[in-house]
């Protein structure tokens, strides 16, 4: 269990967290993810959430909300082609139709 962001992690139950022993610290720590992308945006080194693993992270994440949608049914995802390929109804959460007139 932990707070927003993965804060203040605890083990359940207490006596877990009590026997558990914490790693030795060996990752860079952060100033915060808008400091890193600025960072990283003026030429210093990558923030450590780039579009390379933030992107397929936020896919992964939409995706169980199609899910959620579709309670009880297994959902097989193309990724290539952005498409559930075995619950055609599922696909009207994937992508967005816009009304007349608006397009992206």
């Amino acid at each position: 269990m932990c707070g927003a962001f993965g804060e203040n992690p605890r083990l359940i139950p207490e006596s877990a967290m009590k026997q558990f022993k914490r790693p030795p610290k060996t990752l860079k720590r952060t100033d915060g993810i808008y400091a890193e992308w600025v960072n990283a945006c003026r030429g210093g080194q990558a923030a450590t959430s780039y579009f390379d693993v933030s992107g397929p992270l936020m896919e992964i994440v939409l995706l169980g909300n199609v899910a959620m949608r579709c309670p009880g049914k297994r959902l097989d995802y193309d990724g290539e082609n952005m498409k559930i390929t075995n619950v055609e109804e599922a696909n009207q959460h994937i992508k967005r139709n816009y009304e007349g007139g608006w397009t992206l």
